[in-house]
């Protein structure tokens, strides 16, 4: 008897051990949102969080609710049936929804988004049949809304995070005010006009100073030497022409120039050299020049003449 319990005993020491199976099965958190036969379904609260939500098993239900369930997305694949007339997906996690969403929603009345973080509305919501619209108080949210909830027939509130209910438009002109898109518009178009009055001014100050300029003679030209001081200037006539005794000129003369008496051109403008204006001045002292009454900033010009009518003035550095 001893031999086969020894045996025995040596062959369980022998088997392997044994691991216990697990009877905790894997369940998706949205299988909790499986839908029936119901065309009135209402699966409020029945998980805590689901990352996305097969939608292709919701086709039959005309009323249908989804509120509190954390949902994070729907599948990209995602339409709503012809016949849905009110979707409750208030109170998720949903931040967009898939394209063509409502591409079908043509008999859809009321819809309830609010409490997501949407960005924005899809336009293809605003089915001709929609009366009723909920959303979140948010400034960008609802500016995606304020021009469809303006038509007639269609009744928009948003919700604050305290559950406290607002006419759309009135929120927002109250709480939001003007857009930053706005203020940036404005801003934009006060610049361009500024610039635009700044460039038309330049223009008129421009053209006045050359309507200026060409009514004193002086243009855009050299300069006039003369300025606005009287210099004196020395000349020699030669009041013999076609003698070739030197000694029948005169001594130097002083000139000076006068510009305020100056004659006017009668047309356009001529340069400063060619102007007609110096007088010849026979002065009483000779020794003027010396004299502490000229001006210090008095320059003088020598000028030969031919004749007694025709003045050649050379400037010197000119």
């Amino acid at each position: 008897m001893g031999l086969p319990a020894a045996s025995l005993l040596l062959l369980l020491l022998l088997l392997p051990p044994v691991t216990p199976v697990s009877t905790v099965s894997t369940v998706s958190p949205c299988s909790a949102l499986l839908p029936d036969t119901s065309e009135d379904l209402n699966l409020s609260n029945r998980s805590r969080g689901c990352a996305e939500l097969d939608w292709s098993r919701f086709h039959r239900q005309r009323r249908l609710v989804l509120r509190h369930n954390g949902i994070e997305a729907l599948s990209p694949w995602s339409r709503l049936g012809p016949g849905m007339e009110e979707l409750d997906l208030a109170e998720n996690r949903l931040r967009e929804l898939p394209d063509g969403f409502f591409a079908n929603a043509t008999a859809l009345r009321t819809l309830r988004l609010e409490g997501n973080p949407l960005p924005a509305v899809p336009p293809a919501a605003f089915q001709p049949t929609l009366s009723s619209l909920t959303v979140s108080c948010r400034c960008d949210l609802l500016g995606t809304v304020l021009a469809p909830c303006a038509r007639a027939g269609i009744r928009c509130v948003c919700f604050t995070s305290h559950r406290a209910s607002f006419n759309v438009t009135e929120f927002h002109g109250r709480e939001c005010g003007l857009s930053v898109g706005l203020v940036a518009g404005v801003a934009v178009a006060a610049a361009a006009v500024a610039v635009l009055v700044a460039v038309g001014a330049a223009a008129v100050w421009y053209r006045r100073r050359r309507a200026g300029a060409a009514v004193a003679g002086v243009g855009w030209g050299k300069p006039d030497p003369a300025g606005n001081l009287r210099q004196p200037r020395y000349i020699s006539r030669d009041s013999g022409a076609g003698t070739a005794d030197v000694t029948d000129a005169p001594d130097y003369e002083n000139v000076f120039v006068s510009p305020g008496t100056a004659p006017a051109a009668a047309q356009g403008w001529a340069p400063g050299w060619q102007e007609q204006r110096y007088s010849p001045q026979v002065l009483v002292d000779e020794d003027y020049f010396l004299e502490s009454a000229a001006d210090p900033g008095d320059q003088p010009i020598y000028a030969n003449t031919p004749g007694p009518t025709e003045d050649v003035y050379i400037i010197p550095d000119q």
